[in-house]
């Protein structure tokens, strides 16, 4: 579902008032409260949202999305038993929802029981053998288990199905910082460099993808240091003074 910032100021408002305008002469239609719901769930008026959701899913209980959504609102009203009973529904009706797997997963994951956890992700991988998000949070589990050859591995695989080429065995540790950053995972990004750069401070590469990441975190001060660094190292580096000046401006 987009974010609320992707709609004009307003527009969600009036969604909300021609859907309940008409509701008052259709109160059982199923598509305008489930629409409603969208709604109040982009304005994050989670509790709302929900109520709409159930009533949707009373009129129509054989609509998997219905349940998808319900699921999501129950979530981040932090009801995760709700949650998960929503997302079961989902799953009843259709089992081929990857997403619907890796959500269950996702709540798992955050509470920490990370055997059904694994077991949803391997779900939605079953599915969708390239889920990256599914895969990530596999090798975060091994990781937090200490099982590193595993986390590797997964990472490793994610990298290679992002390439589209096989990786040499000695170039995972420096990927995986790419991995996070593909992610969105910005803060694991930086972290991952600056323990390759403490290791490599003499690789040029490193700290010009550190400066990327921080760019992309807007500390453009930092960043441009670690292109000043990049340049230094490597003159010839061109795309790191396009990016060190681009930076300046």
């Amino acid at each position: 579902m987009a974010d609320s910032a992707t709609y004009r100021e307003g527009l969600l408002d009036e969604v909300i008032d021609a859907c309940i305008k008409h509701l008052r002469t259709h109160p059982n239609d199923h598509e305008k409260l489930f629409y409603l719901g969208n709604a109040f769930y982009l304005k994050k008026q989670y509790d709302k949202a929900s109520f709409c959701y159930v009533k949707a899913v009373n009129q129509n209980p054989k609509n998997p999305v219905y349940y998808s959504h319900l699921g999501h609102s129950y979530r981040e009203l932090g009801d995760r038993d709700q949650a998960i009973a929503s997302y079961e529904s989902v799953l009843t009706l259709n089992p081929r929802f990857a997403d619907t797997h890796f959500n269950v997963g996702l709540i798992f994951y955050e509470n920490k029981t990370y055997d059904k956890a694994l077991a949803s992700f391997a779900n939605a991988l079953a599915i969708n053998p390239r889920y990256a998000a599914a895969r990530y949070h596999v090798a975060r589990i091994y990781e937090d288990q200490g099982a590193i050859s595993k986390a590797v591995k997964e990472y490793r695989q994610i990298i290679e199905e992002m390439l589209g080429e096989k990786l040499e065995r000695s170039s995972v540790t420096i990927d995986l910082g790419a991995v996070f950053s593909d992610l969105g995972l910005l803060d694991q990004a930086e972290a991952e460099y600056r323990r390759l750069i403490k290791d490599h401070p003499e690789y040029a590469d490193l700290h010009f993808h550190l400066g990327i990441i921080l760019k992309k975190k807007d500390l453009d001060d930092e960043a441009m240091e670690e292109f000043r660094i990049a340049i230094k190292l490597n003159p010839h580096y061109m795309e790191a003074r396009r990016q060190y000046w681009e930076s300046a401006q």
